[in-house]
């Protein structure tokens, strides 16, 4: 199925401000610092693609945030299962990217193969999305 945004205007995807609220518990969030994130971004990118898409479409839209509580649910639950498994399966490849970006402010690019690695071990963990397409 493609997500072209249309049903979020409908109502059909995103419910109204009055019926709706967050269905992500306070315990499947992670609160990520700047460095954190960073460091985390690549995987959430790759491992959360679908969440993400639909949000930003959402976004590009200009959908109202109250009616994009679905998808920013989505997006920080499964942010907050992928770096849960960031921390359990990929924890010396997440460390070694923080440490590398963290020496390196102005020089990102001395970081990728690192953060190529933390990618791999992501992937390979079948963290967030991947998950369901392992199954």
């Amino acid at each position: 199925m493609v997500f072209n945004g249309a049903e979020a205007f409908k109502g059909a995807s995103a419910p109204s401000l009055e019926r709706e609220v967050s269905v992500t518990s306070n315990n499947n969030r992670a609160l990520l610092d700047s460095q954190e994130l960073n460091a985390a971004s690549g995987a959430f990118n790759l491992c959360c693609g679908e969440a993400y898409a639909r949000f930003s479409e959402l976004k590009r839209l200009k959908v109202h945030p109250g009616n994009m509580t679905k998808e920013r649910d989505a997006v920080e639950s499964c942010s907050a299962n992928v770096y849960n498994g960031i921390k359990a399966s990929c924890v010396e490849q997440y460390e070694a990217v923080k440490s590398c970006l963290s020496d390196n402010p102005d020089e990102w690019a001395k970081c990728a193969s690192m953060r190529r690695e933390l990618e791999v071990c992501s992937v390979k963990n079948n963290l967030g999305e991947l998950k369901k397409l392992s199954s």
